[in-house]
């Protein structure tokens, strides 16, 4: 007698629905842009209804915005697992950073697709505070891979600064790097530098985080 299936809850069904439109969405929004892919072609090539979409996303923005987190997820995620495998020593961190920042970077189309998505919704203020969620989430993971490099005595004030200047450092030479104004193999030393800079500031017995 054949084993049944045991049917899916209605939360596994949505988190599958959700997962099928990422890929499909990913995929489209990778090779075509966020202006040029359409609603209607993410829910043909995940095989879903418009409906089903809109039931699990407020807008095609609001897709991106998810497409785009779960990929700076996976790379903080990666950047977790090497730094937890590692002797975590500053050069450790540093390097683990800037080594996985410059793999995601070559991917020219997804920082076309943040630059693209950043210009669509900077006048929506419903989705500005979910990418502000979002970032708040991906600033939170970077800040806890710095604390093995940064000293104990930095307040958490000064941790956050140095957290959001490193961040803004990367994602600025990641767009610079995409127009052409650093040449690639200039990206990730400059890099290196900005973070070591601010681990340097931290460490000073002021406790003064200006970065240098």
């Amino acid at each position: 007698m054949p084993l049944q299936r045991t049917p899916m809850t209605r939360a596994e069904s949505q988190q599958r629905t959700r997962k099928e439109v990422l890929d499909a969405a990913e995929e489209l929004f990778l090779a075509h842009g966020l202006h040029d892919t359409t609603v209607a072609k993410i829910a043909a090539a995940a095989g879903r209804t418009q409906g089903a979409i809109y039931g699990n996303f407020t807008s095609k923005e609001n897709v991106c915005a998810e497409v785009l987190l779960r990929r700076g997820m996976a790379l903080l995620s990666q950047m977790w697992t090497t730094i937890a495998q590692s002797h975590r020593t500053v050069d450790d961190v540093v390097e683990t950073m800037v080594t996985s920042w410059g793999i995601a970077v070559q991917d020219e189309q997804l920082v076309a697709l943040l630059v693209e998505y950043a210009l669509a919704v900077h006048k929506n203020p419903e989705q500005l505070e979910v990418s502000r969620g979002h970032l708040t989430m991906g600033l939170t993971v970077l800040g806890t891979m710095l604390d093995d490099a940064v000293p104990i005595e930095a307040s958490a004030a000064d941790r956050e600064e140095a957290t959001k200047g490193i961040a803004s450092a990367a994602i600025g030479l990641a767009l610079s790097q995409t127009f052409d104004l650093l040449a690639a193999e200039d990206v990730p030393r400059i890099l290196d530098r900005t973070i070591r800079n601010w681990i340097a500031d931290l460490s000073r017995p002021s406790g003064d985080a200006s970065a240098s």
